[in-house]
């Protein structure tokens, strides 16, 4: 009986780690996309310049965060189509 409580154990902390390991790199992530979200949002309602917000956009502001923010403004003002 005392073999399966420590496998248990085992287990239940290497699952535990995994997961902090997978959450540590997603965190970011999620809050570089809103911030390029809010930011594409000021662009747009302030009528400084129109950036379609779909899902290329966010993935390039949440790999980029404000340098990707960047980049899709510089494009879309270019008049590049994302």
């Amino acid at each position: 009986m005392a073999w399966g409580l420590i496998i248990a154990l085992v287990l239940s902390i290497i699952i535990a780690a995994v997961l902090f390991h997978m959450l540590k790199k997603v965190v970011p992530l999620i809050l570089h996309g809103i911030l390029g979200l809010a930011l594409f949002w000021l662009l747009g309602y302030f009528n400084l310049l129109h950036v379609p917000i779909d899902i290329l956009t966010f993935l390039i502001a949440a790999i980029g965060g404000v340098l990707g923010v960047a980049i899709v403004v510089v494009l879309s003002f270019l008049g590049v189509p994302l």
